[in-house]
């Protein structure tokens, strides 16, 4: 895996996801690529990159006995290239369909890798860059095309039944004696990741990048009510999670409209619940760090636990064992392209409207998935009744308290 070169004694420019090799060196060629060669990227990006990369090194060393790819792209060896390729292909192959895991960004980094060192290598003079020219045609031409992943049909993306959503919200109800979490503070902590997850469609990772101050509000003139909306983004301050988060795409950053009702969940939580802490970031652990996203899994493995045997097999029936954080986002959107289509949205401007809202990105197909997979209204009106309720039980259990 990359490791995070955060050290306050290297220049800000050093800093950063890096591959190195077991001496704990940064490996040249892969670290040429990723910070000369490749535009600026994510850095959720730059670590897939970087972890495909070093998948690629290490598959070169057991195909070849040495840690050799460094040396093969410095002699331009498209031969040794090209086969350190072709078993790393298979090895791919294996693990998805043993996994059924999508191996295919994996594959495409690895491979572009390969062909931008050695078009770098042709770039030079000489007899063989006719011969190298010929050979990169081959590779762009070919490899690109395979994919390691065995045929598939389109993912199903479902919505989590009503069942699960009312047995979840009494699970995360501060006040539940089925809460699992053991203290106050992560009660409430953890509803906060709930609320968000569940009804903004936030990604883990954005969930996690956010500060208390991302919450915000102003006077509408037009409307005599307040707004109150959520700036979902990038925030560059010192994080020293291992698994840094970040915004998936450029289109992640946002504004979301917030019901003031989810609003008046995190002061409560900021002032009463959320701790010390050296750091700016909302979600915060008991260490006083920020939260990993390792935790937030962990969060919902705990809660699926707690699940009643009714909502455990509605689960079941959708080939799911538990809730994790995107099962969440895959009911808000589905839940909200429902209403897109119930305000009378014509289906390519609830698409457009779903994209918008979270964060997809203009080649991605997320919308057209979501846009087949209207949920059930009765989800919709229980949602409605429930929000309701559930915010006065909050109330209720919640009274201010002196500072």
């Amino acid at each position: 895996m990359p490791v995070n070169l955060a050290s306050s004694l290297l220049p800000p420019t050093l800093r950063g996801m890096a591959s190195v090799d077991h001496y704990g060196i940064p490996r040249f060629w892969a670290t040429i690529w990723i910070d000369v060669l490749t535009p600026p990227l994510e850095p959720s990006t730059r670590r897939k990159h970087l972890t495909a990369l070093d998948r690629l090194y290490d598959a070169a060393k057991r195909q070849r006995g040495s840690e050799c790819l460094d040396r093969l792209i410095a002699e331009a060896d498209a031969d040794a290239l090209e086969d350190v390729l072709l078993g790393f292909l298979a090895q791919l192959r294996n693990e998805a369909v043993i996994t059924g895991f999508d191996k295919n960004s994996t594959w495409t980094s690895a491979v572009s890798f390969v062909i931008d060192m050695l078009r770098r290598a042709g770039n030079s003079s000489g007899a063989r860059v006719a011969e190298m020219e010929a050979k990169l045609l081959k590779l762009d031409a070919l490899y690109r095309q395979l994919a390691p992943n065995p045929e598939t049909s389109a993912p199903v993306i479902r919505a989590l039944p009503s069942t699960v959503v009312l047995d979840l919200h009494e699970i995360f109800r501060p006040d539940s004696p089925r809460n699992p979490f053991k203290t106050e503070a992560l009660r409430w902590r953890n509803l906060v990741i709930f609320f968000l997850l569940l009804f903004l469609g936030l990604r883990r990772g954005e969930a996690a990048l956010l500060h208390g101050n991302s919450f915000k509000e102003d006077f509408n003139f037009t409307t005599g009510t307040m707004d109150y909306w959520l700036d979902v983004e990038e925030t560059q301050d010192g994080d020293p999670r291992y698994e840094q988060p970040s915004l998936k795409t450029a289109k992640s950053r946002r504004q979301l409209p917030m019901p003031k009702e989810i609003v008046d969940l995190i002061p409560t939580y900021i002032r009463n619940f959320r701790g010390k802490a050296n750091y700016p970031h909302l979600l915060i652990s008991q260490k006083a760090k920020p939260l990993s996203l390792r935790s937030m899994n962990e969060i919902f493995e705990v809660a699926s636990k707690s699940l009643s045997e009714k909502a455990k097999k509605s689960l079941e029936k959708q080939g799911l064992e538990g809730v994790s954080c995107h099962d969440l986002r895959h009911t808000a959107a589905v839940v909200r392209m429902t209403r897109y289509r119930d305000r009378g949205l014509d289906l390519d401007t609830a698409q457009e409207n779903l994209r918008e809202y979270f964060g997809w990105s203009e080649e991605s197909n997320m919308p057209r998935l979501y846009a087949k997979s209207y949920f059930e209204t009765t989800l919709a009106e229980v949602w409605d009744e429930t929000l309701d309720t559930f915010v006065d039980a909050l109330r209720r259990i919640n009274p201010e308290r002196e500072h």
